[in-house]
């Protein structure tokens, strides 16, 4: 090794020390902060187990990422998946937030980066495919996000604007220039088949639900209160994430299976 190329090293190692040090390191708990996630142990001392759900005891911190978008499935016992011994399942043996993330990690990876509290160096698809060993379909919306939280990309600047930021993430494919299984018009979304004979599959987006409701004098909608809460509002306004999941094992990634339509009917009354 020369002199140079020595001293180069020298001065990147520096600057990777100056970069974290700039960085706040939203983890650097203060041994008082233990109890808020961890139980008491006999000792007085916090033990290793999480108390409560462990996931939940992260939504403190964490409630935009779990509200604001869609998450890779937790508090499950994991299926048709290998999960390694590195990444710790709850005792009841659940995947938890834990699983992926060490919250005790650096905030930075040896590189320089972001660690984003990850179990693994890689990324997107690489890290999914540590669990997903046979690999992700191809056709699969967890191939094309490439992440385990989805969440909008897109910030809203007019508030005129007919569709959520969400909504706006998934016409960026489904119209029609990539997926063309579904396209969309201003103000509905058109899908592949009919819902209901001859109404060629479209259903409203980017309206809101309560003021649909009042405005319609024989309305058949219910109450807003009275929708499953599985079925999700945008600012009260109907969305794509309104009836879909792109983490769900539903037929065309439903939030509820629309067996019997039971989906139509948690908004809609009619035939009931």
């Amino acid at each position: 090794m020369t002199r140079q190329t020595a001293l180069a090293l020298f001065f990147l190692l520096l600057l990777f020390a100056w970069v974290y040090s700039m960085e706040r390191e939203p983890h650097a708990f203060q041994q008082s902060e233990c109890v808020n996630c961890h139980v008491t142990g006999t000792t007085g001392r916090p033990a290793k187990q999480s108390g409560g759900a462990i996931s939940m005891s992260c939504k403190r911190c964490h409630a935009k990422t779990f509200n604001d978008g869609y998450m890779h499935p937790f508090n499950v016992r994991p299926r048709n998946v290998s999960v390694p011994a590195d990444m710790p399942l709850s005792p009841s043996g659940e995947l938890t937030c834990n699983t992926c993330h060490n919250v005790h990690a650096s905030y930075l990876t040896p590189f320089g980066k972001k660690s984003y509290y990850l179990r693994r160096y890689e990324t997107g698809k690489k890290f999914c495919e540590t669990c997903h060993r046979a690999g992700i379909s191809k056709n699969s919306h967890n191939a094309t996000l490439g992440e385990a939280h989805f969440t909008s990309k897109y910030i809203v600047t007019d508030p005129s604007q007919n569709i959520d930021p969400m909504s706006k993430n998934c016409v960026s494919c489904h119209d029609g220039s990539f997926s063309t299984s579904a396209m969309v018009r201003v103000g509905t979304w058109t899908h592949e088949t009919d819902f209901i004979k001859f109404d060629k599959g479209a259903h409203p987006i980017g309206i809101d639900y309560e003021a649909a409701r009042l405005k319609m004098v024989k309305s058949d909608l219910k109450p807003i209160g009275a929708v499953d809460r599985r079925i999700r509002f945008f600012k009260g306004k109907i969305g794509c994430g309104s009836c879909h999941d792109p983490y769900s094992t539903l037929e065309k990634n439903l939030v509820i299976s629309d067996r019997g339509s039971t989906l139509c009917f948690s908004c809609h009354a009619m035939g009931r």
